[in-house]
């Protein structure tokens, strides 16, 4: 109970930084509150998904929430795209913003695979629930960029989504255990 209020006050300051002081408005790099920011961007995803990662033994999680989602908070507070941003700016949000989508996909699909996936000829681990977090949030931002391009349409997300799965059915289909074994001399 004490690392979900910590975490829900963490948030909580970083919505305060970005939305109610617009920090980004802060002049110098090195600005005490500036600096208080930076923190509370690293110490949110740190409170939340530490926890989570050591429940879970998810490898690595941690890490890669922390980054993400810090990574967006300050994208998101200090960088100004301007009327028409070029295409590293939309890189740079993207980017992070993949990553911490895929954060969260990545749990959700951990979840239902353990919870449907039981027989162990279907063998659930983290590598696979983080593949397919990876898809959906690939997914979600690939709409978003179209909606970005004003070519967004029922068509064009439902081509997106059969090639996520023709992708993931792919990906599924491989026998890393096969490749892994030594040719017989048959062969």
């Amino acid at each position: 109970m004490l690392v979900l209020c910590a975490a829900a006050l963490a948030w909580t300051g970083v919505y305060d930084f970005i939305v109610v002081r617009g920090i980004g408005g802060v002049p110098g790099f090195w600005a005490p509150e500036r600096l208080v920011a930076y923190g509370t961007f690293v110490l949110a995803p740190a409170v939340t998904f530490i926890p989570i990662s050591r429940a879970l033994r998810i490898p690595l999680y941690d890490l890669e929430a922390m980054v993400a989602w810090s990574t967006l908070a300050f994208v998101v507070a200090f960088v100004e795209p301007g009327t028409q941003p070029s295409l590293p700016i939309v890189l740079v949000f993207l980017v992070p913003l993949t990553m911490a989508i895929a954060t969260i996909f990545t749990l959700i699909s951990a979840a239902i695979g353990f919870r449907l996936l039981t027989r162990r000829s279907q063998r659930y681990d983290f590598v696979r629930a983080r593949r397919e977090g990876y898809l959906a949030a690939m997914f979600m931002v690939g709409c978003l960029l179209l909606a970005l391009l004003d070519v967004l349409s029922w068509v064009n997300a439902a081509l997106l989504a059969l090639i996520v799965m023709l992708l993931e059915v792919f990906l599924l289909s491989r026998n890393p255990e096969r490749a892994r074994a030594p040719a017989s001399p048959g062969d």
